[in-house]
C-alpha cells in the first residue's frame, strides 16, 4: 500500500518533469536574404498556395536540410513554389536560445504565396515576415495577353 501511494505522490512530479522537456525551442533568425519578387513562372501561371519548410538546422545555425511540402494538389503538381521556398531559406542562418548548446534543432516555417487585387503587367511583389514562423509573398497577377475581355478581368 505504501508503494502505491509513493507511486501516486511521484507521478505527477514525473508528468511535469516530462512536460518541461519538451518545451518549444525559441527559434530566431540571425541572418537572411528577403525574397524580393513572386517567382516569374509561378505568377504568369496563375499558381498560388501555402508552403511549409521543415528544416533541420546544424548547432552553428546552418540550415543542413529543408523538407518543404504543399497539401494543394495544383502545388504538388507544380512544385515552382516549394522550389523558390527551399532555394530561398538554404540562405538563411538560424540561432536556437534555449536549445542545449552544441546540439542542431528543428524548425517550421511557412510560406504562403498569393495574387490579390487587379491584374498589372509588372511585379509589385509585397514580403511579409513574420519571423521565425511564417513569410507571405503578396503580387498582383499578370495581364493575359491572350485572354477574351472576360477573362482579362479575372
Amino acid at each position: 500500500m505504501r508503494y502505491k501511494l509513493a507511486l501516486f505522490s511521484i507521478l505527477p512530479i514525473l508528468f511535469l518533469a516530462d512536460g518541461l522537456s519538451q518545451t518549444p525551442a525559441h527559434v530566431s533568425v540571425r541572418h537572411l536574404i528577403s525574397p524580393t519578387r513572386y517567382p516569374a513562372l509561378a505568377r504568369q501561371a496563375r499558381i498560388q498556395g501555402t508552403v511549409t519548410a521543415t528544416l533541420r538546422i546544424s548547432a552553428v545555425g546552418v540550415v543542413n536540410e529543408v523538407v518543404v511540402a504543399a497539401q494543394d494538389p495544383i502545388l504538388v503538381a507544380h512544385p515552382i513554389l516549394q522550389s523558390e521556398t527551399q532555394r530561398t531559406i538554404r540562405q538563411w542562418k538560424f540561432e536556437c536560445q534555449s536549445c542545449a548548446s552544441g546540439n542542431s534543432f528543428e524548425h517550421t516555417i511557412k510560406f504562403t504565396y498569393r495574387l490579390e487585387g487587379d491584374a498589372a503587367p509588372y511585379d509589385d511583389t509585397k514580403v511579409i515576415m513574420n519571423l521565425p514562423d511564417e513569410v507571405t509573398i503578396i503580387a498582383r497577377p499578370p495581364v493575359c495577353d491572350h485572354c477574351s475581355p472576360s477573362q482579362k478581368k479575372q
